[in-house]
């Protein structure tokens, strides 16, 4: 035996596992570094970033398979992402400028647009606003109408009759 100890050969443990985290830390560190070239960037920087993406991811993939199991599919696709994204109030609040491609529109009509109802039961749950009323037009009665039953009648013949002739020329 030599008089030195044996050496060890020791693995590298990444930071991602000193942290315990599974984003890569070390890239965080090159992304911030390409961000914010002038400035020193501390050992915690990066890994609470890769914490924060983290911790994110499985928030929007937990709401994603929620919403992709109630649609009875086994795969997340971005409607699913979507639609769990603004079904929470946070998260929505977050990324309320993002655009989702092939997410789709979220699911809504207007109340007012649904058919209503017939019956007991047939009231809107949004009040709707009633129709301004309209004050009635005074009626002028016309000489026909001043005349009773036949007479009215006959002249109104007369009068159609003689309207035809003069547009005939006759």
């Amino acid at each position: 035996m030599s008089s030195r100890g044996g050496k060890k050969k020791s693995t590298k443990t990444s930071r991602s596992t000193k942290a315990g985290v599974i984003f890569p830390v070390g890239r965080m560190l090159r992304y911030i570094k390409r961000g914010l070239p002038k400035y020193r960037i501390g050992v915690g920087a990066p890994v609470y970033l890769a914490a924060v993406l983290e911790y994110l991811t499985a928030e929007i993939l937990e709401l994603a398979g929620n919403a992709a199991r109630d649609n009875k599919k086994g795969r997340v696709t971005p409607r699913h992402i979507l639609l769990a994204i603004a079904n929470d109030e946070e998260l929505n609040q977050l990324l309320k400028g993002v655009t989702i491609a092939a997410g789709g529109v979220l699911p809504n009509i207007h109340p007012e647009l649904l058919a209503k109802k017939r019956g007991a039961k047939g009231k809107l749950e949004t009040p709707v606003s009633p129709a301004p009323e309209k004050k009635p037009k005074p009626v002028k009665k016309s000489a026909s109408k001043k005349m009773s039953g036949k007479k009215a009648g006959a002249k109104a013949k007369v009068f159609i009759q003689s309207c035809t002739l003069s547009r005939l020329g006759v």
